[in-house]
């Protein structure tokens, strides 16, 4: 339970309360009496695997320490009920929390095929989902449970972490449960951010730490399902049955498995292993989700000025673009096709990189080339007043060359260093070439710096290895493919 879902005794009986924080003035003037509307709905466990389904509703208002509660009768008979938040968290009742997610699981398929859709609205939040002795399960209504949330400033802990912005129904659950079971298996949140904004943003972008790197010698398909669940694309979120196959399996004796029976002990080659790939992983993620950040957060920009910036255009004359005189790859050799590529990557020059790919080849790598040229034009359509001593988006090389300082907040290191080609397959007589490319990419690490703002900042490196295919296109040698085997 909570500060302000609790058990209590109303009209001499039980009764099942919500404080919304609030004294009887600013209740009513925020016109919360329409929370009297709302219905719950608890989950009854029969005994013999059965369950059903009953309809709860709020029964009325009373004032206490000169704030507003919400009341209707209590959904069990027993002493006290638990919170699954309280649950998730208790590290002493590990069984006790997985035989409850279990019969939620259960509650939430019986409430998914129910005809009546008033069950979306209840809170899918753990911190306001009650548990009884019997197994029953009470699910409050929504915006009561947000409101007693805010009243207690815990929003963000008892919702937000576990529940997905834009999700809903069947998939909104699935998506609940995977992060109150990440929360009971790894002790940790699976969404650590301090804020709801930046949690939502981790949230949509699968943006979380494995839980094979928090706990080696997690059971390896609870990690895949996690990986699973988090992932960007939708398609890949596994339903709750699937969770439900993997909770109730059964151990030798034809007992549901214990808690315990998820984990096992690692020899010591495997967990070196482990920490070894964990220690790419957090090299690599946080490299790429900064910049990625970085990118989206100064779009806004250039979207915002992208008409003032055409209207000065259209002022000062247009120039038409000819394509015939576009870069183009015509007369290079296959080498040099890659060489010039991966130059003009580091140059944002993201004409030549389209030209020189046929159809979808490197499109992640020339959108990052666009994204930043767009954003240093616009950056220089701002300052066309002042004199710039250097651009604001520098070339790693030449930052490297000049010493690999920290950088002003307000500049951004890009570009490619330590460029190796290796050929693959040099055979030219079938019309397709291919070529081996290692090589570091640099971009400053922006990170948290509305969190800590910070005067300098330090590019960091991620190294990558890049598997080429060019092709004979109209004389001219092309790239087809880029297969990123590592970063």
């Amino acid at each position: 339970m909570s500060n302000t879902i609790f058990h209590s005794e109303i009209n001499g009986s039980r009764a099942i309360c919500f404080d919304t924080g609030l004294n009887e003035q600013d209740f009513a003037r925020a016109g919360l009496s329409r929370l009297l509307m709302q219905r719950g709905i608890v989950a009854r466990n029969a005994g013999d695997g059965a369950g059903k389904l009953e309809t709860w509703k709020c029964e009325g208002v009373v004032k206490q320490n000169e704030r507003m509660i919400v009341w209707g009768a209590d959904f069990t008979d027993s002493a006290e009920s638990a919170s699954f938040d309280a649950l998730l968290a208790d590290d002493n009742q590990k069984d006790v929390a997985l035989d409850a997610v279990r019969r939620w699981i259960k509650a939430r398929v019986m409430m998914g095929d129910a005809p009546a859709s008033s069950e979306r609205n209840v809170s899918l939040a753990p911190g306001a989902t009650l548990i009884d002795k019997k197994g029953s399960l009470f699910f409050p209504p929504g915006l009561l449970a947000t409101r007693c949330f805010e009243a207690e400033n815990a929003v963000l802990e008892k919702k937000e972490r576990f529940v997905h912005p834009d999700l809903e129904g069947k998939a909104a659950d699935a998506w609940a449960l995977a992060c109150m079971l990440y929360r009971m298996f790894c002790d940790t949140d699976a969404f650590l951010s301090k804020d709801s904004i930046t949690i939502h943003q981790d949230m949509r972008e699968g943006v979380f730490f494995p839980p094979r790197f928090v706990k080696p010698g997690i059971d390896r398909q609870f990690d895949d399902l996690i990986k699973r669940a988090f992932s960007k694309r939708r398609a890949d979120h596994p339903d709750l049955e699937e969770w439900r196959r993997f909770l109730e399996e059964r151990d030798a004796s034809n007992e549901p498995k214990r808690f315990d029976s998820f984990f096992h002990a690692l020899a010591p080659i495997e967990a070196e292993k482990i920490e070894k790939e964990k220690n790419n992983f957090i090299k690599k993620s946080g490299f790429s989700v900064k910049t990625r950040r970085f990118l989206t957060k100064n779009s806004v920009i250039v979207l915002g000025t992208a008409i003032a910036v055409v209207v000065v255009g259209l002022l000062i004359g247009s120039v038409v673009y000819d394509r015939s005189k576009a870069p183009n790859t015509k007369g290079m050799t296959p080498a040099e096709v890659v060489q010039a590529y991966y130059t003009a990557f580091s140059a944002l020059d993201h004409e030549f990189m389209q030209n020189a790919a046929l159809r979808k080849a490197g499109k992640a790598d020339i959108d990052v080339a666009v994204r930043l040229y767009a954003l240093d034009r616009v950056r220089q359509a701002y300052q066309m007043n002042a004199i710039q001593e250097q651009p604001s988006i520098i070339k790693a090389q030449d930052w490297l060359d000049s010493g690999g300082r920290p950088v002003a907040a307000e500049e951004f290191v890009f570009g490619v260093t330590d460029l190796r080609v290796t050929p693959d397959d040099q055979d030219e007589s079938d019309g397709e070439v291919s070529f081996r490319v290692r090589y570091n990419i640099w971009a400053t690490d922006h990170g948290d710096t509305e969190a800590q703002p910070q005067t300098t900042l330090m590019p960091s490196v991620q190294a990558r290895i890049d598997e080429i295919r060019l092709v004979l296109y109209k004389g001219s040698w092309r790239i087809a493919e880029i297969q990123r085997l590592q970063g």
